[in-house]
C-alpha cells in the first residue's frame, strides 16, 4: 500500500484513490489509470493521487500522460524527492536529459544521501556530453553505494570519456569484480585497456563483447570450433569479419599471419570488399556473405586475431603496403584526375563523413585546405544512397571526378583505391577511405576526434598499425577547427617540398 494515499478529504475521492490502489496491486494498470484519473478529477489539488497517475500512465507506456501527471505533482509538491526523481527519470527516458539536470540538481541538494539520483544525474551530464560534471556525479553515487557495479562502470565511461584510459580501468575493474559475469563491464575494460596500449590484458577483456545482448556480428558454425590461438599446421581456418568496413580492411593483415603458422586461410569479407581485398596476402580462398563458404576445421571473428595472436603495442603484424590498386584501373584514373586539374598541382583525396557522427569532419572546415596555394582537393566521399556520389559545394574548389557515378559497391572501392594512388596525399576522417590508404601505404593525415577509437591508443601522432599514416588528434572536445588548422599547415609543408 502506498502511505499517505487516505490523507485527502471525501469519500469519492477516497473510494477511487482506494480502487486505484486495489488495481496497482492486482497489476490492472489500465483500470488502475482510470481509477486515479477519476481521483484527480475530483482532487486536482492532490499531489500524491498525480504522482501514483503518473507512475502508472508512464508503467503503460503512456508518456506524453505520465508528464502531464507528473509536472502536476511536482507544481504542488515541488521539493518532494520521490516526485523530482521521478520527473527526470522520464524526461530521461524521453531523450530530454538537458532538461532533467535541473531537477536531479535539486533533488542532490535536498538529499546529498540519494545515491540513484546522483546516478541518473550523471547519466543524464553523459547525455549532454559533460563527462567531467557527470564524473563528479558518479563518484559521489560510487561514495553512496560502493558496491554497485553500474556506478563503477558508468564512471569509468566519464573519466574514458575525458581521455584517461588508465584510470577509467581502475573503476571498470571494479565493476568486473563487482558483477563478474557483466559482458558490457568486461568489455568496457578491454577498451580501456586496449587504448592504454595494454593489449596483454585488454584483449581478452574485449573478447566479451560478443556475449552482449546488443551483439549483431556472432556468426553460427555449427560443428565447428572456434579457433583457441592453439597449432594451425594442416588445419583450415574460417575467419568472418566482424563490425565495419575499415575494420576489415585493418585487420586482415592478420591472414598472412594465420597462413605463416602453417594453416589454410579463409576468409568471409562484407560483399562490398570482397574484390578489393582479392589481392590481400595470406588468403587461400575468399567469400562474400551469402556465398558457399569451405568447410573448416576451426572458425573466429576477425577481430579476435590480435588476442588469439598475442600481440603487443610492439608486435601488431606489418607488411603494409597489403592493399594495391588495380593497375588498369589506377591508369585510368590518373587520366581523368589529370583532366579534371591542372599539371603541377599538389593533389589531396579527402574524405569527411564516416559512420558515426562523433568522427565525421563538417566539410566547411576543409576551407582552410582548399585555400591554400598550389593545393587541389579531390572528393573521395560516398554517398549513403548506393550508387550516387556525394558532391560538396562547389564554392569549396573540391573537385568531383566525373565517370565516377557507381555501378556498385565493390567496383566504387575498386576505384576508391585507383584515386587514392593518383593522389599526392589522403586527408580523412576515421573511416574505410583512411584504412584503405594507410593498408596501401600512402600518405595519410588522419583526423581523429576527442576520443579516438582504441585502435589509435594514446600515441602522438604515429600509429605501428600504418607507417605512412599520421594522426591528428583533437586536444580538446569538438575542436575540429584546431585539427584542421594543424592538418593544414602540415599540408602547406609537404606541398611545398614537391613544388
Amino acid at each position: 500500500m502506498i502511505e499517505g494515499a487516505f490523507d485527502g478529504s471525501g469519500e469519492a475521492f477516497d473510494r477511487c484513490f482506494g480502487s486505484g490502489v486495489s488495481h496497482v496491486e492486482a497489476e490492472s494498470l489500465d483500470e488502475a489509470a482510470c481509477s486515479f484519473r477519476t481521483a484527480v478529477a475530483i482532487r486536482p489539488d492532490h499531489p500524491v493521487a498525480w504522482f501514483v497517475l503518473g507512475l502508472v500512465l508512464r508503467g503503460l507506456g503512456r508518456l506524453d500522460g505520465a508528464a502531464v501527471a507528473l509536472r502536476t505533482a511536482l507544481r504542488l509538491r515541488p521539493d518532494d524527492a520521490d516526485t523530482l526523481f521521478q520527473w527526470a527519470s522520464l524526461l530521461i527516458e524521453r531523450r530530454l536529459a538537458e532538461e532533467a539536470v535541473a531537477p536531479l540538481q535539486r533533488l542532490v541538494a535536498l538529499r546529498p544521501g540519494y545515491p540513484d539520483a546522483a546516478f541518473n544525474l550523471g547519466n543524464a551530464l553523459m547525455a549532454l556530453d559533460e563527462p567531467e560534471r557527470a564524473e563528479t556525479a558518479y563518484r559521489l553515487a560510487v561514495l553512496l553505494e560502493p558496491g554497485v557495479a553500474a556506478a563503477n562502470n558508468n564512471l569509468g565511461a566519464a573519466i574514458l570519456s575525458q581521455c584517461r584510459p588508465e584510470a577509467a580501468a581502475v573503476n571498470y575493474r571494479r565493476g568486473v569484480r563487482l558483477e563478474p559475469g557483466s559482458a558490457e563491464h568486461h568489455k568496457n575494460l578491454g577498451v580501456s585497456l586496449l587504448t592504454a596500449g595494454n593489449f596483454a590484458e585488454g584483449a581478452p577483456e574485449y573478447e566479451w563483447r560478443s556475449r552482449q545482448a546488443v551483439w549483431q556480428w556472432n556468426r553460427d558454425c555449427p560443428g565447428t570450433p572456434v579457433w583457441d590461438g592453439g597449432p594451425l599446421a594442416g588445419k583450415t581456418i574460417l575467419v568472418h569479419f566482424e563490425q565495419g568496413l575499415g575494420d576489415t580492411v585493418q585487420f586482415i593483415r592478420y591472414m598472412a599471419v594465420l597462413k605463416a603458422m602453417g594453416a589454410r586461410t579463409v576468409f568471409e569479407c562484407q560483399p562490398p570488399l570482397k574484390r578489393l581485398l582479392a589481392g590481400v596476402p595470406g588468403i587461400d580462398a575468399l567469400v562474400a556473405r551469402g556465398e558457399p563458404v569451405p568447410e573448416a576445421d576451426c572458425h573466429l571473428p576477425l577481430m579476435s586475431l590480435p588476442h588469439r595472436c598475442r600481440t603487443t603495442a610492439t608486435t601488431i603484424p606489418g607488411g603494409v603496403p597489403y592493399l594495391r590498386a588495380d593497375p588498369d584501373r589506377a591508369a585510368l584514373w590518373r587520366r581523368r584526375i589529370a583532366e579534371a586539374g591542372q599539371r603541377d598541382e599538389f593533389r589531396v583525396g579527402i574524405q569527411w563523413r564516416a559512420a558515426g557522427a562523433d568522427r565525421s569532419i563538417p566539410l566547411d572546415r576543409f576551407a582552410r585546405l582548399s585555400h591554400l596555394s598550389g593545393v587541389r582537393l579531390y572528393s573521395l566521399q560516398k554517398a549513403d544512397e548506393p550508387g550516387r556520389w556525394e558532391r560538396p559545394d562547389e564554392g569549396l574548389g573540391i573537385v568531383s571526378l566525373p565517370g565516377r557515378d557507381g555501378k556498385g559497391e565493390d567496383e566504387g572501392f575498386l576505384d576508391t583505391a585507383a584515386i587514392i594512388e593518383g593522389m599526392d596525399l589522403i586527408v580523412a576522417c576515421d573511416s574505410v577511405v583512411g584504412h584503405i590508404a594507410g593498408a596501401m601505404g600512402r600518405p595519410v593525415l588522419l583526423a581523429l576526434p576527442w576520443l579516438g577509437d582504441w585502435r589509435w591508443m594514446r600515441l602522438p601522432d604515429r600509429t605501428p598499425w600504418y607507417p605512412a599514416t599520421r594522426l591528428f588528434r583533437m586536444t580538446r572536445r569538438n575542436d575540429w577547427d584546431g585539427v584542421m588548422d594543424r592538418i593544414a599547415g602540415e599540408v602547406a609543408r609537404r606541398a611545398a617540398r614537391v613544388s
